[in-house]
């Protein structure tokens, strides 16, 4: 039977990177993402190594848009047996120059989202014999930081849903898992203090005294994906260099 993985976020980053490696561990990906440009690019390098991965478009934070991804790549793929909830937003500000709205903003789309995508794709992996959830959660999830409240919530709460989630579904045989990177050479990264004093502040805390790269991310997650990690639910990975362990 052809596996099938849907990755969110897709288009460029980690989720890049998480799609190119579930196809060289011979999954047909799907990539989802708003930027269909980007996704296109995923698609062909995925397929430049002779992969197989297809395009899905939408906004990961409208819950009908989602229940249509699963709808299609069903459809199109014949079933999903693994999802990467990946997409993410950030605001790093402090509290009180964060609105309400904007705090439900980014629960919406790091938790809710999930939730709703995970919810929707559990009947799909069940009446396949069962599947893989894995979050990309973060390690502020469990240190917490200044000035990123919504942020740091929501990856706090997609570790409580992961837990959650795997208990409810495991008689289903899905495993439901979080990956919890810390600081990763990623775009996102680079816009808030790429070269900056405060960079080289952060390395010098890192025990590894480097960024993680984006593959090696990916590369746990693939590995995740298959049967030779299939003991392994309800838990978060933290893959950090070290640094969690000092705090």
């Amino acid at each position: 039977m052809n596996k099938v993985a849907l990755v969110t976020g897709a288009s460029r980053g980690i989720g890049r990177a998480i799609a190119i490696a579930l196809a060289e561990y011979d999954f047909s990906v799907a990539c989802f993402a708003r930027d269909k440009a980007r996704l296109d690019e995923t698609v062909a390098l995925i397929e430049a190594a002779g992969g197989k991965a297809s395009v899905h478009t939408g906004d990961v934070s409208s819950d009908d848009d989602l229940q249509k991804l699963v709808d299609e790549v069903s459809a199109l793929h014949g079933g999903i047996d693994v999802l990467v909830n990946n997409a993410g937003i950030t605001e790093g500000a402090a509290a009180k120059n964060i609105t309400p709205e904007r705090f439900r903003e980014v629960l919406n789309v790091n938790l809710v989202a999930p939730w709703v995508l995970a919810r929707a794709a559990q009947p799909v992996m069940k009446a396949r014999g069962g599947g893989v959830i894995i979050n990309v959660g973060s390690t502020y999830g469990s240190t917490g930081v200044a000035n990123n409240s919504p942020y740091c919530s929501s990856k706090a709460g997609i570790e409580g849903l992961t837990r959650a989630l795997a208990r409810e579904w495991a008689r289903d045989q899905i495993r439901v898992i979080c990956v919890a990177p810390g600081f990763v050479k990623t775009d996102m990264v680079g816009d808030n203090f790429g070269g900056t004093e405060v960079e080289k502040l952060v390395v010098s805390r890192i025990p590894m005294k480097r960024f993680g790269e984006a593959e090696e991310i990916a590369q746990l997650i693939a590995f995740l994906s298959t049967s030779k990690a299939g003991f392994v639910t309800g838990e978060t990975l933290v893959i950090d260099g070290g640094q969690r362990s000092l705090i």
